[in-house]
């Protein structure tokens, strides 16, 4: 948890249970312990808190989902099974700045599926897969294109 959603937490439960400590008179709850109408207002606070803490995250990746539009995700298939991150890179290169590269490894061998995943910017994307789509890479015809979107379960 970060330095801010502790603060907001904490700040959510005094304020509430101030608010259930002054409130306690009108509302006829004032012939109860002050520590338990205090307390009480606490575990509220820190409820509400929690939720503040978890809302504010989802807030903001909203917003950074929105920035990362700007790039696309490649699946590059067929790929041949001595590529390294460097000749994939060197492949997509021309096409516009390489991000990121996925490349799909066999869990138990550890040896490399033939085939990886290219993130770069959206312009770059494009014209990579126009340019690089069912041609011969080392022997082997490509299969690029903008990859699926995962399924959360």
């Amino acid at each position: 948890m970060s330095f801010s959603c502790f603060i907001k937490l904490f700040a959510a439960a005094l304020v509430l249970s101030l608010a259930g400590y002054y409130s306690a008179g009108p509302l006829g709850i004032g012939n109860s312990p002050v520590g338990s109408i205090f307390a009480t207002g606490l575990l509220i606070g820190c409820l509400v808190g929690g939720f503040l803490v978890v809302l504010a995250p989802k807030a903001a990746s909203n917003s950074a989902s929105k920035a990362e539009s700007a790039t696309s995700n490649l699946y590059v298939g067929n790929l041949p099974f001595n590529a390294g991150q460097d000749d994939i890179k060197n492949l997509f290169a021309p096409y516009g700045e390489v991000i990121d590269i996925r490349m799909v490894k066999d869990r138990r061998s550890k040896r490399f599926k033939g085939y990886a995943f290219v993130e770069m910017n959206t312009g770059g994307a494009n014209a990579a897969i126009k340019q690089l789509d069912g041609n011969d890479y080392a022997g082997r015809t490509l299969r690029v294109n903008e990859a699926q979107k995962k399924e959360e379960a």
